[in-house]
């Protein structure tokens, strides 16, 4: 044979071997594969037939923060709530498709499908294929999780770091290139969302208890946080050349607009430290500090992990508001594979007791009362911590780490708790997969149940679970995407067999008045007040942003729009979230054109309404008012009951 033929045959072997390989691994791989595929194939169907206008405000607000840095004046820009890694990012890839909402689009869908991809391989880390596949058809079916993969956020590609950081850390026998991915995946996630770092002190401390290899795990310790700021750094050189600073985000902001119990002189010391950017601790009270912490820890928060009153939760079963605990809990009992002697019953009777006397003495036990179920099981859990897997234990970490950190911050959307996801499905599987099984055949010492009624039963419930999610979903997007309602259960199956009339999709008339606006002249240089950036957007118009909440009770409309009597506070909030941000005031704008929504009660601040102008601009929502100054010219009324004004100065 010739040299020629053989390699010609060589190379058909080697193609030959690559196609018997990959088919191979798709083989092996089918289940999860099938189930990535079906969630895109699921959520691009409802965001591109289903999410035609922008309806979110905060992606295009870091989008347009990210273009204002690229065009090289990222001195006047403020994000107070997130780093500037992420709009930065966000920014450059748009210049490619040149459509923020789009490009915001895409970003969630895919890191929401990579995010379900992953979720199997962590889970088959640490235990049998058939509970990382359960486990994965939990996050796939997650409302929550499908809610933020169809729309224009700043959420998912920054936890998708973080998942793909838990792949590395929970291999079976990692090695120092795993330490070092984690790490610096933790820290690039950082750049994006600072969720990452409660995430990194989980990893912290599984690695420091591992095994008794106590110089080794320092040395990996060390090296992850290396590593980590490694990856961090860039924020931090951008922040110190910029703005002289290593941190930008401002803790005290977010404080300020969530926090539940804040008195009025700590209130106004926050709002000056914003202001001036002299980061006022949050411990400058520390009894308000704890009074929010422990409000946060056992009752907001819990409500947006287990759903107890009727909120979109990241529960295993939020259509039920509670019954999500039981498979959690469940799964957690079962692997901590308590012996229930004495010594245990007594420390579980005790420290039930003792925590629910102080509920009862210091709290209120309608906000404290999930310390009465969580505490003692944190303390049964200690105790038997050593009866855990190894394998399971970065898991069995994260959630209580994680969730005892956040919850400094008072969350405003379940998807907040989303990096504490895959402990929630992992633990769920294992109880439908695990623990029902062996309830039963505890319970019934006879055998009456064979092992096809015992996986019957576990098929059917997993089923269940997931056909209601699948449900609550649908809800979801309804009330997102076309601004439905909810009442209750029974109501909704009777909604099924009535006939629906044709609903128009939200965010509608953002695009309809940003595209009358688009046709006015020099609107690109002019200024559109309004409380939405959407407009504006659609527009391509600059943004001067209003909660329609400032000012001075009873001043004239025309001082309003000047802002000649807001709040040093209520400026400087209106400069940072506008665009171009004018973080140092240096632009002081005045607007041309103003949109006025009427607004929903719910928003509304009631410490706010009495000495604001609030209630004064109210008349703005009917354009025949006599009591508008003359100087507020109607240009457009949408039938929402959205009024348009273009103002003349000249008047």
């Amino acid at each position: 044979m010739s040299s020629k033929k053989v390699t010609e045959k060589n190379r058909i072997d080697k193609i030959s071997f690559s196609l018997s390989s990959l088919i191979l691994v798709l083989e092996s791989n089918k289940y999860p594969l099938v189930i990535t595929l079906g969630f895109l194939l699921l959520l691009s169907y409802v965001t591109f037939f289903h999410h035609h206008y922008l309806i979110n405000h905060d992606g295009i607000f870091y989008l347009r923060a990210g273009e204002q840095i690229l065009e090289g004046n990222g001195v006047n820009v403020k994000v107070s709530n997130a780093p500037v890694g992420g709009p930065i990012l966000y920014a450059f890839l748009d210049q490619f498709l040149n459509n923020g909402f789009i490009t915001l689009k895409l970003i969630s869908l895919f890191s929401g499908t990579a995010i379900v991809f992953f979720s199997y391989y962590i889970v088959r880390n640490v235990s049998n294929s058939k509970i990382a596949t359960i486990s994965q058809l939990f996050f796939a079916f997650g409302p929550a999780l499908q809610s933020r993969a169809i729309f224009s956020t700043n959420e998912l590609l920054p936890l998708l770091l973080i998942i793909i950081s838990l792949y590395f850390i929970t291999k079976r026998e990692f090695r120092l290139s795993d330490i070092i991915l984690s790490g610096a995946l933790l820290g690039i996630s950082a750049m994006i969302r600072v969720q990452s770092v409660p995430v990194l002190l989980a990893i912290l401390i599984f690695l420091l208890i591992r095994n008794r290899r106590i110089r080794t795990n320092l040395a990996y310790c060390l090296l992850t946080v290396t590593i980590f700021i490694i990856a961090f750094s860039p924020v931090m050189i951008y922040n110190y050349y910029t703005h002289e600073v290593l941190i930008d985000t401002d803790a005290g902001y977010y404080v300020l607009t969530n926090w539940r119990y804040l008195p009025a002189e700590w209130q106004y010391k926050i709002e000056q430290s914003v202001v001036t950017n002299t980061h006022v601790s949050i411990f400058i009270d520390f009894d308000v500090f704890l009074k929010n912490y422990f409000y946060n820890l056992f009752y907001h928060n819990p409500n947006l992990l287990f759903n107890f009153h009727f909120n979109n939760a990241i529960s295993i079963i939020p259509i039920i508001p509670f019954l999500g605990i039981i498979p959690v809990l469940g799964g957690v009992i079962y692997i901590l594979n308590i012996n229930l002697n004495k010594y245990n019953l007594s420390l579980l009777l005790g420290s039930a007791s003792v925590t629910a006397f102080l509920v009862f003495l210091l709290g209120d036990i309608h906000l404290y009362f999930f310390a009465i179920i969580i505490i003692p099981l944190l303390v049964i859990g200690i105790q038997n911590i050593r009866n855990v897997e190894k394998d399971l234990l970065p898991l069995l970490i994260l959630p209580v780490v994680f969730f005892l950190t956040i919850s400094i911050a008072p969350l405003d959307r379940a998807d907040h708790l989303l990096p504490m996801w895959i402990s929630i499905t992992t633990f769920s599987a294992i109880f439908f997969v695990e623990g029902i099984p062996k309830i039963i055949s505890r319970t019934n010492p006879r055998r009456e149940f064979h092992h096809v009624s015992k996986t019957t039963l576990t098929v059917l419930l997993i089923s269940l679970v997931l056909i209601a999610n699948l449900g609550y979903s649908y809800k979801l997007f309804q009330i997102y995407l076309y601004n439905d309602t909810y009442s209750d259960i029974q109501s909704e199956f009777a909604k099924i067999f009535r006939k629906k009339a044709v609903s128009q999709q939200a965010g509608i008339e953002y695009k309809q008045i940003g595209e009358f606006l688009s046709k006015q002249d020099g609107i690109e240089n002019s200024y559109v007040m309004a409380n939405h950036l959407a407009y504006s957007y659609y527009a391509k118009s600059k943004f001067l942003y209003s909660t329609f909440q400032e000012g001075v009770k009873n001043d004239p409309l025309e001082s309003f729009i000047t802002r000649e009597n807001w709040s040093a506070f209520d400026i400087y909030n209106s400069n940072i979230t506008s665009y171009p941000s004018d973080r140092h005031g240096v632009y002081r704008p005045i607007p041309d054109y103003l949109v006025y929504k009427p607004l929903d009660p719910e928003v509304i601040n009631p410490l706010r309404i009495n000495s604001t102008q609030t209630k004064d601009l109210e008349v703005l929502s009917n354009p025949n008012d006599p009591r508008i100054p003359t100087i507020f010219k109607p240009i457009y009324q949408h039938e929402t009951g959205i009024v348009v004004y273009k103002i003349d100065y000249k008047k």
